[in-house]
């Protein structure tokens, strides 16, 4: 092929993309609605989402958080689209309604069982209103119909209210439930529904991936795209490939860096407050009183960093270039190396060790002229999920029916207290990865 032949595919494909980009903006529309319409009908959405149990620590008291479940499946009704076919990108905005969550709470303070034989348990349910999801995705070639990659949701909300519901003894003999309310505007402002908005919103995005990902299987053909032109097919897979070559190369520079100095600082590992906590726990009908504390903690293995797959690249200015992408720490571990718990009159202690083999980061930098002088920023960084949680126990012998609760305690502590830590840690490197590396000149072939 000439280079003349080469130059005249380039601006087909250009002005091809540019006709056809409209119309199928509208079919993604329409799949979007039919989907959600093909799952009511199917019965998928009958099964009750759950999320694991949980725990938050609150001065001396440890709050435990079981059988949560989403009230209602959530439902998915699109606001707006924006594709661009040319940097392979696709921005949403959808709505979610009211957002409901129910369980259960159980909790006690030492300091009021002091004064009056007092347990506090019952049901707890958090709403969340006017939900909506803003979605961000780069666009990859899989078989012949588009997928998605690197997704960046970002959920917002109205006011979130959390109402409490135990039984209370009446004068005359038996119990009524007594009902108190909060009110906040976020989520992360009240400690109970903090507890639980990373493995919520992780459960929400996960179901709004797959609503996606149904969306582009049914909605989407690229050889229709390319109407059926072999050679324009085949410009089109080596325009996605180069994009993805030129975003693999300037992340990648930024990671190799970033576990560099993670190893050589010795900031791989990172310290944990210890955990203190008086529970009460109940074995058949028997409560009793018990006592958690642990010595400091430690978070592992960040420099075990990387990329799960290839980088989303755009241009949203001549000046501009945006890298969206999607990193796993492969042995993400928390731990105490020791704890001890007294209660009925038994102590043990051992070691707590979990490994989260589901866990995702995502992140965005921007690379760039201003004023004619080249910059790189940070555009994004949040820990989207932590599961799969692998937990190791040792040393609770004759209190091994608290195996559980220690499992909570220790899902609540990775949601508390590891996840804001990784995320300020990984911030700091990447900061200084980016003031160390001249990606400017990388992108653009000067080094």
């Amino acid at each position: 092929m000439t280079e003349e032949e080469t130059i005249d595919i380039e601006k087909e494909l250009e002005d091809l993309l540019t006709k056809v980009q409209p119309d199928l903006q509208d079919v993604i529309k329409r799949s979007f609605t039919n989907v959600a319409l093909q799952q009511t009908k199917n019965g998928e959405e009958i099964k009750a989402d759950t999320l694991e149990d949980t725990s938050y620590f609150a001065k001396n008291t440890q709050v435990n958080l079981s059988r949560l479940e989403l009230v209602r499946p959530p439902t998915f009704h699109l606001q707006g689209v924006s594709l661009d076919l040319k940097s392979m990108g696709l921005s949403l905005r959808c709505s979610l309604g009211e957002v409901n969550v129910k369980g259960l709470y159980s909790a006690f303070n030492e300091n009021l069982y002091n004064l009056i034989p007092v347990m506090a348990e019952g049901h707890v349910l958090m709403t969340l209103s006017n939900m909506s999801a803003d979605v961000t995705v780069g666009l990859v070639l899989e078989d012949d119909a588009f997928s998605f990659i690197n997704p960046s949701i970002e959920f917002n909300h109205d006011e979130v209210l959390v109402k409490l519901s135990w039984p209370s003894p009446k004068k005359g003999g038996g119990y009524e439930f007594t009902t108190t309310e909060q009110l906040a505007k976020h989520i992360d402002d009240l400690p109970l529904t903090a507890s639980i908005s990373l493995s919520l919103f992780a459960l929400l995005r996960q179901k709004l991936q797959r609503h996606l990902g149904q969306v582009l299987r049914q909605a989407t053909s690229v050889s229709h795209l390319m109407c059926c032109n072999p050679s324009m097919l085949e410009a089109y897979s080596s325009m996605v490939e180069q994009l993805a070559q030129n975003g693999n190369r300037v992340v990648d520079m930024v990671l190799i860096n970033m576990r560099r100095t993670l190893l050589q600082t010795c900031r791989e590992v990172l310290e944990l407050p210890p955990l203190h906590a008086t529970f009460m726990h109940k074995i058949g009908s028997i409560s009793f009183i018990g006592k958690l504390e642990t010595d400091t903690g430690w978070l592992k293995n960040l420099a075990t960093i990387n990329r799960i797959n290839d980088v989303s690249v755009s241009r949203p200015c001549p000046m501009k270039t945006s890298f969206h992408v999607t990193l796993r720490i492969k042995d993400l571990q928390i731990g105490y190396d020791e704890y001890r718990i007294k209660a009925i009159g038994v102590s043990c202690a051992g070691r707590v060790a979990a490994a989260f083999t589901n866990n995702e980061v995502h992140m965005a930098l921007s690379v760039g002229l201003s004023h004619w002088e080249p910059y790189a920023q940070l555009d994004d960084l949040r820990v989207q999920c932590c599961d799969g949680m692998d937990l190791h126990i040792s040393g609770l012998g004759p209190l091994s029916g608290l195996a559980g609760a220690v499992r909570a305690w220790t899902r609540g502590a990775a949601a508390a207290h590891a996840a804001p830590a990784l995320s300020a840690q990984l911030q700091h490197e990447l900061h200084t990865a980016l003031a160390e590396l001249q990606l400017w000149e990388l992108l653009h072939g000067k080094q």
